[in-house]
């Protein structure tokens, strides 16, 4: 699958339907309903994608989501490294990749279900979703064409990132919600 021609993809059936984000938020959601727990279905992310109100298959492109879906969990489940948030090339503009990035890390803390101070989780995962919550953060339109590597380097964080946490979380070590 490649990720950026299917972004587009993406993109155009998530936004087809009100109310459900940006095809990068949406594939946040995805990773982060995966890292807390790896078993879901492709249900539990359309319901959460899409609310009550879930299209009939034709009307969502289903075959597209069902491929980012099983796409997706197998990256997360390999141990190459070749996962990669889904998120526009670089042939897009920085503020709109920069923009993306942020809301991936929306995405992702949703889905995971991240409450900021109020979960003990494993290891070095607080240090880490707290990084993610100051992306979520990230202004845009303060991002100039120079900052390519800055870009760079925080696309490659979230990446690392989220296979840490998945990995921290899948690792059977159970976490304590207060």
């Amino acid at each position: 699958m490649n990720q950026h021609s299917s972004y587009g993809e993406f993109q155009d059936i998530v936004r087809s339907r009100p109310g459900s984000g940006s095809a990068a938020e949406a594939h946040g959601l995805l990773v982060g309903l995966l890292c807390a727990d790896a078993g879901i279905g492709p249900v539990v992310w359309l319901e959460a994608l899409f609310g009550d109100e879930i299209p009939a298959p034709e009307e969502y492109g289903s075959e597209v989501l069902a491929r980012l879906f099983d796409h997706t969990r197998r990256q997360l489940g390999e141990f190459d490294f070749a996962f990669d948030p889904l998120l526009p090339g670089d042939e897009n503009p920085l503020s709109e990749r920069a923009l993306a990035l942020a809301e991936w890390c929306q995405g992702f803390l949703a889905g995971l279900g991240y409450a900021a101070e109020g979960s003990d989780w494993p290891g070095e995962c607080n240090e880490v979703l707290r990084d993610f919550v100051e992306i979520s953060r990230l202004d845009p339109e303060g991002s100039g064409d120079t900052d390519e590597t800055a870009y760079a380097e925080l696309f490659e964080y979230v990446r690392v990132g989220a296979l840490f946490i998945h990995s921290e979380l899948q690792s059977g070590t159970p976490r304590q919600m207060h």
